[in-house]
């Protein structure tokens, strides 16, 4: 039978999906990993128990050069952080809004927290909070506003007192965290509010603090380590009150129409910290300041509602988005849709800046042991990781100079991470000295 012949033989759908096949096939036929086509180095026998997936793209020529298990949905660990910052980028003015704040009088000033995570973080040390109340005896602090619970659908609950699992709050205050510095000349807690209740750890206590309440408990030793705290209006209080030395109470009412907004930081100063060393608690409250600068709720919810149904209503595969972090289990989402999503980010930001909020390869965060380049740095991007988890997606220069954008995606595996760093560190220099 002749080639025509047989293609005239096949119904509709065998032809979609023979084309589908060709294409896959085609996709980088001629790229090679340690003298192996592409796509037998993914069947290889390292493969098999494991589920890995890795999708390139030529935004120039829109071309997809490689395709492996690019439809296929996989957890994507702080692979998540890149919906954060292209939603924190289409929603956020280039200042945090720190909060909405209502004079009741000469000397009584009513604040609305926004979710910002700002005022005197730890990293940013942001005291403009400090100079909005000062010039009021009388503070109060609008309650209740909070809609999401602090923890995220999906973390660990094993995790509570781990930095990278802070609380979610409404006005977070130092970063949600006790600073603790401890040695045998030295011995800091920040905010002070919190001296009182430190106390040794003994053997059988097996985290830094207690579960349901702000004691904490430290090891012998030198020591230094940020811990969450359980968070509350009426914690604020204690610390903005401690700070001040002003008069601070609850408020229950609050008429956001009448009242002012006021600003903190450089948005990009937090997206730029959030993604080169994944923070997570950084991520989660972009959202939550997103949704409030948005429309006045304090939830995740309703800044992702508008990034589905607006900005990324057209993902190949609708992501199941849970968190801002990625801390999440439940969090699902393909290679494609998160190439299509840094596509957007490619499109619509200057590339120096946008290069910029990204770990570099060798240099910078989360990749400044991996992936070096050879002389200079070839990846730019977001890693992801959790236990048998590890994501890679972003950006990769080669060496004729074209710019690709890629997501390499990896679950289910029983081998250290470490190996599959080295694995995926040969597949990307072979792209890069490839193309």
């Amino acid at each position: 039978m002749t080639l025509k012949r047989f293609f005239k033989s096949l119904s509709l759908n065998q032809l979609v999906l023979v084309g589908l096949y060709l294409l896959v096939s085609a996709c980088g036929s001629n790229l090679k990993v340690n003298k192996t086509p592409i796509h037998k180095y993914f069947n290889s026998k390292g493969f098999k128990n494991q589920m890995s997936g890795l999708l390139v793209y030529d935004p120039a020529t829109k071309d997809t050069l490689v395709n492996i298990n690019g439809s296929q949905y996989f957890i994507p660990a702080s692979n998540t952080k890149i919906l954060t910052l292209y939603t924190a980028l289409s929603i956020l003015p280039k200042q945090m809004p720190l909060v909405r704040v209502l004079e009741k009088g000469s000397d009584t000033l009513l604040i609305s927290g926004m979710g910002d995570p700002s005022p005197f973080h730890p990293y940013f040390k942001d005291s403009t909070l400090l100079s909005v109340i000062k010039p009021y005896k009388h503070i109060g602090i609008v309650s209740g506003q909070f809609l999401d619970h602090p923890y995220g659908p999906g973390w660990a609950w094993e995790d509570y007192d781990s930095y990278y699992a802070v609380e979610r709050s409404s006005l977070p205050l130092f970063g949600n965290v006790i600073e603790v510095v401890k040695n045998d000349s030295v011995f800091l807690i920040s905010p002070v509010a919190f001296k009182t209740a430190v106390e040794n750890k003994k053997k059988e206590q097996p985290f830094y603090r207690a579960a349901h309440k702000n004691k904490f408990y430290l090891p012998s030793g030198d020591f230094n380590n940020e811990i969450p705290f359980l968070t509350s209006d009426s914690l604020n209080l204690s610390i903005l009150r401690q700070m001040s030395g002003l008069d601070f109470f609850i408020s229950k009412s609050f008429k956001k129409e009448a009242s002012k907004l006021i600003f903190s930081i450089s948005r990009d100063s937090v997206l730029k910290r959030m993604m080169e060393v994944s923070d997570n608690f950084l991520a989660e409250q972009l959202l939550v300041n997103a949704s409030a600068y948005l429309s006045d709720s304090l939830s995740i919810k309703p800044s992702q509602k508008y990034m589905l149904e607006g900005p990324l209503k057209n993902l190949a595969q609708k992501p199941r988005w849970v968190d801002g972090s990625g801390l999440s289990r439940y969090n699902l989402i393909s290679p494609i849709s998160i190439i299509q999503v840094l596509e957007k980010l490619y499109t619509e930001q200057p590339r120096a800046v946008l290069l910029n909020f990204f770990p570099t390869g060798g240099k910078s965060g989360t990749l400044t042991s991996w992936f070096k380049g050879n002389p200079r740095p070839y990846i730019f991007a977001k890693t992801g990781s959790l236990g048998n988890t590890f994501c890679l997606s972003g950006y990769l220069e080669t060496k004729k100079g074209k710019t690709f954008i890629f997501s390499y995606m990896n679950n289910h595996y029983t081998k250290p991470s470490a190996q599959i760093k080295k694995e995926m560190e040969q597949v990307l220099e072979a792209i890069r000295d490839h193309y």
